[in-house]
């Protein structure tokens, strides 16, 4: 790694700016409503293969021999390898269901988004590459699968509900609305707490919390930390957090030019699969407190949410995918000297340094991080180019050697890399399937949903498909789905369970005085009443 630009230009009066932390923030945390596309690398194939007419009186001539192609997504076919670019016809891959068959080398391809039909016999030696070949176009994902958002927001014509949405590092938020849209408020789960003269204050929340904890006589606090073993909340945090939500709501209101009155609003919470309910008890009792007064609240696990964005509740495997971040962002941090970078963004505030280096590692793995197509071995014979990143609005930038890109994240699939003895997540994905009843694991390896911040590294949709063929039958397609919203699936989810029904405010929340007995019966983590 190496320094690019010096930071002599970010002072201002002798001081570093706040310039660099609060463009690294909105980077970090900006609505973006454009969709996080990638463009998946197909597998191309042509040879002669036949091609099934049920049309043809003749049994001689049901099967007719043809020349294929597999071009962006379609499947061509030709009257022989001499024809020019102009095929008999082809159609659509994306989508469509490819069974194969090898008792008689057939592989009958169906569905999508052209309803095709087609039966090919395939020369033995070939048919599996010819499988493969074709499931690479067919999982290929349009936009327009999964659930969109659209702008601009209109507010529900019914119901008025504030979806809250509770993450490990972040908090959303946002108005329920007609179609589908992301979230209004998004920002880091942060507070600032001055302390003067024997005097304690929360001053700021999010992104300002952060600038603020650059200066003397300012801690940054937490107001929940979440882990797999225990749940802590700050009571007098997540009150100050939720009061800015509210002030958020009122300005998101007035721009939909509806008027804002919380008793009028439910609140529909969405919590991580591991928060603690006693944890999210509190909140919800804050929020139906007369200080907020909330009509009614209501509770659901993220986990379950993520299923409504990809317009699926059922046969489903539902990957979410906090899976390796922290420990992307340590192989990071021990191969990159990020010394410049964060004297510019910190000016190395004790208060909080830690939280500032966290954002720093999580901007650069976003901006420079993929995964191995083929394995670390693979990529690296190949050789990968290094990388400049540059922080939009600074003169910050720095080279992130081709190799680090790709070895820092590949202890998603190797975690002895990481100093781990476990499972690689293709082997947990595919033991988590193997121990559903055996007449359901077939489609479930056709229905694997990514979410959460590791789903975004480019290209570990395509590696997660290999590594998971590689341990089942080549029979068995194997699919793995990414939104291009996937960034926001809870909240999306969270959308379409509350937007279903204009009962849902009566039927799925509760005031306080049902409270106590509504969170009993959410029997299980993903149960939502």
């Amino acid at each position: 790694m190496e320094q690019i630009n010096s930071t002599d230009n970010l002072l201002v009066n002798g001081k570093v700016s706040d310039q660099p932390i609060a463009l690294l923030v909105d980077e970090l945390f900006k609505v973006d409503w454009n969709p996080f596309l990638e463009h998946r690398r197909y597998i191309t194939m042509e040879g002669h293969m036949e091609i099934y007419n049920a049309n043809e009186e003749d049994p001689e001539q049901i099967w007719k021999r043809l020349y294929f192609r597999t071009k962006d997504g379609r499947f061509q076919w030709f009257a022989s390898h001499c024809a020019d670019e102009h095929p008999i016809s082809d159609v659509l891959l994306t989508g469509t269901e490819i069974k194969a068959n090898r008792e008689d080398w057939t592989l009958l391809i169906k569905g999508g988004k052209e309803n095709a039909d087609l039966l090919v016999r395939v020369p033995s030696n070939v048919f599996d590459k010819w499988h493969q070949t074709l499931l690479s176009h067919s999982s290929s994902s349009l936009v327009d699968a999964y659930i969109q958002p659209v702008w601009p927001a209109v507010p529900h014509r019914t119901n008025r509900i504030i979806l809250l949405e509770i993450g490990g590092h972040s908090l959303r938020a946002g108005i329920l609305t007609q179609k589908p849209a992301l979230p209004y408020t998004f920002i880091p789960l942060l507070c600032a707490l001055q302390s003067e003269n024997d005097h304690l204050q929360f001053v700021a929340s999010g992104k300002e919390a952060i600038l603020a904890g650059k200066q003397e006589n300012y801690n940054l606090v937490q107001p929940i930390r979440i882990s797999e073993e225990e749940t802590y909340l700050d009571r007098a945090a997540m009150i100050f957090l939720l009061q800015r939500v509210v002030q958020d709501m009122a300005v998101q209101a007035r721009e939909m030019d509806i008027s804002f009155r919380p008793q009028n609003f439910s609140v529909l919470m969405s919590i991580p699969e591991y928060m603690d309910i006693e944890a999210a008890s509190d909140i919800l009792k804050m929020l139906l407190d007369k200080s907020f007064g909330f009509r009614n609240v209501g509770i659901v696990r993220q986990p379950s949410l993520v299923l409504y964005s990809y317009d699926v509740t059922t046969d489903a495997v539902n990957l979410i995918l906090p899976y390796g971040a922290k420990q992307i962002r340590d192989k990071l941090l021990t191969k990159l000297d990020l010394k410049g970078w964060l004297n510019a963004l910190d000016s190395s505030s004790t208060n909080s340094s830690a939280t500032v280096e966290d954002l720093l590692l999580r901007f650069l793995v976003e901006k420079c991080c993929f995964v191995a197509a083929n394995g670390y071995d693979s990529e690296r014979q190949k050789g990968s180019k290094e990388m400049v990143a540059e922080l939009p609005g600074t003169p910050l930038s720095l080279k992130v050697d081709g190799e680090i890109r790709f070895s820092a994240p590949e202890g998603i699939f190797k975690p002895s890399l990481w100093g781990k003895e476990s499972a690689g997540l293709h082997q947990l994905v595919h033991e988590a399937i193997q121990r559903c009843p055996i007449d359901s694991r077939r489609p479930l390896y056709r229905a694997i949903y990514l979410t959460g911040g590791c789903s975004l590294l480019r290209g570990l949709t395509e590696r997660l498909e290999l590594e998971i063929s590689k341990l089942v039958p080549p029979s068995i397609p194997v699919q793995v789905l990414n939104s291009p919203w996937r960034r926001h699936s809870a909240f999306l989810g969270a959308h379409q369970i509350s937007a279903a029904s204009d009962e849902f405010p009566r039927k799925c929340c509760v005031g306080e005085s049902e409270l106590d007995d509504y969170l009993r019966r959410m029997s299980t983590p993903t149960t939502m009443e």
